[in-house]
């Protein structure tokens, strides 16, 4: 009798080890999915920035005359557990790019000027805010409402830190050919995993 007690104690033992282990596989998985998301949208914005709508040689040659505009920046140790911030500028595209809540551009009814734009231009910025009572902080993404007002939506939480890093331009024995740069460089971590999620993003329409 006190041999098949033991037996299904062990059995049990071995059972609830499974499942602990089980569920931790899950979790990773989902903590992985979520932060590939999340690097997408920063990657897309990142690759739409200084994008231009030119339709001619001419305003070609107009827009190189017009005022010089920052398309793209990074602002360091800024947000939450000295984390980053980048924001990114751009003209709208064809009107079926969603921002990084899946937002499309449209035509206000009263006049030439599009939704969701101020000054003809669209704008992401993505940072970390503390979110209360959690251990870690929220990856924030920054946009703009239909009136072109800024607006702040959480998209992953549980992060330890987000860094952004410019990347310059290099040759293939790895030496900088110029202070070009030829993208930025995205780290992020969570408080569910040791794992750092990085990927490099490369510029499609910055000069």
């Amino acid at each position: 009798m006190g041999l098949g007690i033991a037996v299904i104690a062990s059995l049990m033992q071995s059972s609830s080890a499974l499942v602990r282990k089980q569920t931790q596989v899950e979790k990773a998985w989902l903590v992985e999915q979520d932060a590939i998301r999340v690097l997408e949208l920063m990657a897309r914005a990142i690759r739409m920035a200084g994008y231009r709508k030119i339709g001619s040689l001419g305003e070609y040659r107009q827009g190189l005359r017009m005022a010089k505009v920052d398309y793209i920046g990074l602002e360091h140790r800024t947000g939450w557990n000295h984390s980053d911030l980048l924001w990114v500028k751009h003209e709208p595209a064809d009107g079926t790019e969603g921002d990084c809540l899946g937002n499309r551009v449209e035509q206000v009814s009263h006049g030439k000027s599009q939704s969701r734009t101020k000054k003809g231009l669209r704008y992401q910025g993505f940072f970390v805010q503390k979110v209360g009572g959690e251990r870690g902080g929220s990856i924030m993404c920054a946009s703009l409402d239909r009136q072109g007002r800024l607006q702040h939506t959480s998209l992953m939480n549980h992060i330890d830190t987000l860094h952004f890093k410019w990347v310059g331009q290099q040759t293939r024995s790895g030496e900088p050919t110029s202070p070009t740069r030829a993208g930025v460089h995205i780290a992020l971590k969570t408080t569910l995993m040791e794992r750092e999620f990085s990927r490099f993003v490369a510029f499609r329409n910055m000069p």
